[in-house]
């Protein structure tokens, strides 16, 4: 077993040399583990297979090495996420003062728990006798012992290297023939141990910019002889605003000349990611968003911080969230106000005092803070935008997530401090998203360890692009050490290190070729280029571009969809009502996505096989196990009620209005209608929300007691999720026409009028968030 330090300057090559050491390792059957940052997992994959596939290759971060071998040594203990360490450090500070701490002082204390746990420090090796710095030791001795058995981030490392060096492992419970760490611009003295810790077990390659203190590389990298130079450009512009559009002219260029999207890259400062987003949609230009996303930055997670924050400090943007209220929130945009106080006085001079007072009733916490955030996320959110639900994947994901932290701020806080911790919480938890394929767009830290072929490095100007060196609040400059002490001894090191330099190197070298704009003002007043990161090529005025969005273009004829009468051809109930949500999106949605997708879920296409055949049998059941194994069980449990059911009825037969039925039964003077749907368990109200949220089932209820009056008395709808027990939506039937029911007549009347005529007008609004064929018209961008 092996440790080789290799070092070598960005993009000098450590990745490719590593790259060949992990394909010999592979083609002699040897499991390689590769030890990087998470951002950087596609791109590894994607360089070590340029050359065909490769086998045995597993990109893990550190975090999930820590796991995997904690989980051999079945070493493991429950994980505490960040949020719950916030929760756990506000729990400390209530306990010590009898008062509830806010929730960025919780922040303060959670961040410097972190950094000391990072070095491997307990709270006797903290030094410093001052107040701040004894009220630190107290609060994290307190966070310690409230954490009990559970583990945080940092535990997981200290708790690895404890396993490492304590010599009770053996080489079996390492997986991998070969550990390589790499994309790291630094490592600490733990991270440092347990890497070295390894080369007991494995063969370990571990590849840095720079050496750590009192390391001696073993291969020094060199850029070879040949290797083409990078080019680079720096142009200066205005302002920020034209600077962000010239980028996405030139961006447009760089696709329209034949560039992949995944070649192309855009560094900028992490507050200015929202701004680009917005812009690029204007311009038409695909980005890929790789930036981490909370809560709060998905539809429903806005619209709850907002009704969170309304009752504490409401303004106009908060208040538009609410139908009832978009009266007095155009009156605040009007006059400029903000506040409780003058709200509530502009409420009453609109006539919307009642319904002003009824939300702040409604967002006042009362004592079961826990059964109000449910009532929040069950009744009124949903109510505020019906639209939040419209992934029902995301929204059962996002109320999960949402309870969670709910339960953690009602540990804490009570009334309006639990909306403030509940808001916190929201915004700290990070989730898991999928961004669609593009163009990167990254910040300093996500493009560390990638590589393009183009980049465009944006708002290059002082302070945007820093590593965040500043005096800790707890532990000033002078009671910390210098890094090779740190690295030798247990101890905080210094925070001012000059660090800036070296992510300046890396963000130069982050593609062959480099263009840095920056600009010389913003709203804020004059701003002044980064010489680190200007100075390498003279500065000069963007070249011009041709117009790439059709604001850019001399005309004042905004961009219609040119759409007339067409032939729509058959449309049953259900249909007619996402025709009337759009019509162009019905029609454009036909045209584009009429065949059935390689990617489609299981379960649809088991539903449309299901429904293929008007009855069932105990053979065609029989197939149906063996085409979808994944269902066999719920076709076995429930075949005596599928072979009695009449699959795939319409409603009237041969009518021009009429109504699909997924399966049926008639038992005398009762019908059911069922309507299948995904996998997930309902409750009763859950599949009542859904059948009414459609038309189809109760317009087919109309119709049968209406067509067939004395002979059917009662209709019974069901929902049936696959794999899970039938659920009535219909309470104890429907035995005549109600109210709900003949709006769906109507509506469906009014609908099919339009439908024959060939009506394919754009109906914009929030659905064109979501559409798949937005593109083809454009009407929501208006």
């Amino acid at each position: 077993m092996s440790y080789t330090l290799i070092t070598a300057a960005p993009a000098a090559g450590k990745t490719t040399y590593l790259l060949k050491r992990a394909r010999q390792a592979t083609l002699q059957n040897q499991r390689v583990w590769w030890i990087g940052l998470p951002n950087q997992r596609n791109y590894i994959y994607q360089q070590a297979t340029k050359q065909g596939a490769l086998l045995g290759l597993e990109f893990l971060s550190s975090q999930q090495l820590y796991y995997r071998l904690l989980a051999h040594a079945l070493n493991l203990q429950p994980l505490i996420k960040g949020t719950g360490r916030l929760a756990l450090v506000g729990q400390a500070l209530l306990t010590l003062r009898q008062e509830l701490p806010s929730p960025g002082e919780a922040q303060l204390f959670a961040s410097a728990i972190a950094e000391v746990k990072r070095y491997g420090l307990r709270v006797r090796d903290v030094k410093g006798t001052d107040v701040e710095t004894e009220r630190f030791k107290a609060v994290y001795d307190l966070y310690e012992r409230l954490k009990a058995e559970r583990w945080d981030y940092d535990d997981f490392r200290i708790e690895t290297l404890r396993l490492l060096e304590s010599n009770t492992m053996s080489a079996s419970m390492i997986e991998a023939d070969l550990i390589i760490i790499d994309g790291f611009r630094d490592v600490g003295p733990l991270e440092l141990r347990i890497y070295k810790a390894l080369a007991a077990y494995t063969k370990v390659f571990l590849a840095l910019p720079e050496a750590p203190p009192g390391e001696t590389p073993d291969v020094t990298l060199r850029l070879p002889d040949g290797v083409p130079a990078r080019v680079q450009h720096s142009y200066r512009l205005p302002n920020t605003v034209s600077e962000a559009r010239w980028v996405m002219r030139s961006l447009k260029k760089d696709l329209a000349d034949g560039m992949d999207p995944l070649d192309l890259a855009i560094i900028i400062p992490e507050r200015n990611v929202k701004t680009l987003v917005a812009l690029a949609d204007e311009y038409g230009v695909p980005l890929m968003d790789e930036t981490p996303k909370s809560l709060t930055d998905s539809v429903a997670g806005r619209l709850l911080l907002d009704l969170l924050e309304l009752p504490d400090y409401p303004t106009a943007s908060r208040l538009l969230g609410i139908p009832e209220l978009n009266a007095l929130a155009n009156a605040a945009l009007e006059k400029g106000v903000a506040g409780l106080e003058a709200m509530s006085v502009l409420a009453n001079s609109t006539g919307v005092s009642a319904a002003w007072q009824k939300w702040l009733a409604l967002l006042s916490v009362p004592d079961d803070e826990l059964a109000w955030a449910k009532n929040l996320l069950d009744t009124l959110l949903p109510d505020v935008r019906g639209d939040v639900q419209e992934d029902a994947h995301s929204w059962k994901s996002f109320k999960e997530h949402a309870l969670e932290r709910a339960k953690e701020a009602s540990s804490l806080a009570k009334g309006a401090s639990f909306r403030a911790w509940w808001a916190a919480l929201l915004q700290e938890t990070i989730t898991f998203h999928k961004p669609d394929g593009g163009v990167a767009l990254v910040t300093a830290k996500l493009v560390s360890g990638r590589q393009f072929k183009k980049a465009y490095l944006m708002h290059a100007v002082e302070g945007a692009y820093t590593v965040g060196e500043s005096e800790d609040y707890f532990v000033p400059e002078e009671q910390r050490v210098s890094l090779d002490t740190a690295f030798k001894h247990a101890a905080l090191p210094r925070r001012y290190l000059g660090r800036n330099q070296a992510l300046f190197d890396e963000l130069l070298t982050r593609a062959n070729t480099m263009i840095i704009t920056y600009s010389d003002a913003d709203q804020g007043g004059p701003m002044v280029a980064e010489t680190e990161l200007t100075t390498q090529t003279p500065p000069q005025p963007a070249p011009p571009l041709p117009a790439a969005s059709r604001l850019e273009l001399l005309t004042e004829q905004a961009y219609r969809a040119a759409v007339a009468a067409a032939p729509l051809g058959r449309v049953g109930v259900e249909g007619l009502r996402r025709y009337e949500q759009c019509a162009f999106q019905f029609w454009a949605e036909r045209q584009v996505f009429a065949r059935e997708s390689d990617d489609e879920l299981w379960w649809r296409r088991f539903l449309r096989d299901l429904r293929a055949h008007s009855r069932l049998n105990a053979a065609r059941i029989e197939v149906l196990k063996g085409a979808y194994p994944e269902a066999a069980h719920w076709l076995a449990e429930h075949a005596p009620l599928l072979t009695q059911l009449t699959f795939g009825e319409v409603l009237p037969s041969g009518g021009e209005l009429h109504a699909y039925i997924d399966a049926a039964i008639r038992h005398k003077q009762e019908v059911q209608l069922y309507r299948f749907c995904e996998p997930t368990p309902m409750t009763v109200t859950e599949a009542d929300k859904y059948i009414n949220g459609r038309w189809n089932e109760l317009w087919a209820a109309g119709h049968l007691l209406e067509a067939y009056g004395g002979r059917i008395k009662t209709v019974h709808v069901l929902v049936w999720p696959v794999n899970h027990a039938p659920v009535v939506a219909s309470g104890d039937g429907i035995s005549y026409v109600w109210r709900r029911i003949k709006n769906r007549q109507e509506s469906a009347r009014r609908a099919f009028a339009r439908f024959k005529r060939g009506d394919i007008q754009p109906n914009s609004g929030f659905h064109c968030r979501n559409c798949r064929v937005f593109d083809m018209c454009r009407e929501g961008s208006r």
